[in-house]
Parts: structure tokens; sequence; C-alpha cells
């Protein structure tokens, strides 16, 4: 029996001041058989903080990409500065534009980081044409659940919503 090679797919989220936020979301995809191969984290790499967080994202996913048939996935972070909104908007609307003529599947996270982040990465999953498979944004119903890892948060306390899927 041959192992099936994973579609290649590349999963796109923002890391801020918790890295649960990116995990949690990348951990529901996986079960619901959206597996990435590829992780692009956009994060302000200046803050030691976030640094933190990109080592602890990096980790997490490395160990459950495994377990979801990618041993080995590609990850790369591209800085950005949390706190220049526009220049936000031009790396987002860069890397997407990139990937969009790459072949790969395309994911974009918009749960972590700042809102007006989640709010640009909605507009241009939404309305950029730039052929999304996922829109992932993951609800967290109670707060006390921040940076608890997947498992462990009662399933009625998050849910996953596919935005493109949600607003059609």
């Amino acid at each position: 029996m041959h192992a099936q090679t994973p579609v290649r797919r590349v999963w796109v989220s923002v890391v801020g001041w918790s890295p649960m936020a990116v995990i949690n979301t990348l951990w529901g995809a996986c079960e619901q058989g959206i597996v990435p191969t590829h992780l692009i984290l956009l994060a302000s790499e200046d803050k030691p903080e976030v640094q933190k967080s990109i080592r602890i994202v990096e980790k997490y996913a490395r160990a459950l990409l495994a377990q979801f048939g990618v041993p080995d996935p590609k990850m790369e972070t591209r800085s950005i500065d949390e706190d220049d909104l526009k220049g936000f908007w031009e790396t987002l609307k860069q890397v997407m534009a990139q990937l969009k003529n790459s072949g790969d599947r395309i994911v974009l996270d918009i749960t972590a980081g700042r809102k007006y982040m989640s709010a640009l990465g909605m507009a241009l999953g939404r309305w950029g044409n730039i052929g999304l498979e996922k829109l992932y944004y993951t609800h967290l119903y109670d707060q006390r659940y921040t940076d608890v890892p997947y498992p462990l948060i009662p399933r009625h306390q998050h849910r996953l919503y596919d935005l493109l899927e949600t607003f059609q």
C-alpha cells in the first residue's frame, strides 16, 4: 500500500500574541481534511512576544501536520508591522497574488491578529478574486479558552467557520 501524496495546499495566517488561535484553526481544518503542506505566517517579528508565538506555532504545526501525513511542511514567516494598516494590506495582497498563480490550493485563516487584519483578510478573501479554497475563522464562545489547545476546548465553546460558505 502506498501512502497518498498530500494535496499541495498553502495556509496563510497572522501570528500574534496567541499562538493557539493559529494552531486551533489549523487543527480543526485538518480534522475536516484540509491539510496544508506549506504555511506562510505573517508576523511582527521584531516583537519578542510574537517571536515566541512563531516558535510555538511552528512546533505545534510540525507535530500536528505529521499526524495528518505531512511530515516536513514548508514554513516561512513574512514580516509585517502590526501598527501599519496599509503596509499589512500591501503585504497580504502581495502574498495572495503570488499564491494565486502557484497552482497550489490556498487557505486564508483570519482568526488571529488584530481586528483590522481580520477585516482586511475577509475583504480580500471574499471579494478579491484570489481563488481561495477556504477562508477560515474560528469563533471562540468563551474567552477563557483563548490559549487552550483545540482538543481541550469543549466542542460547544468554539466553531470553525468557512466564511466563503457562510456568506455566499
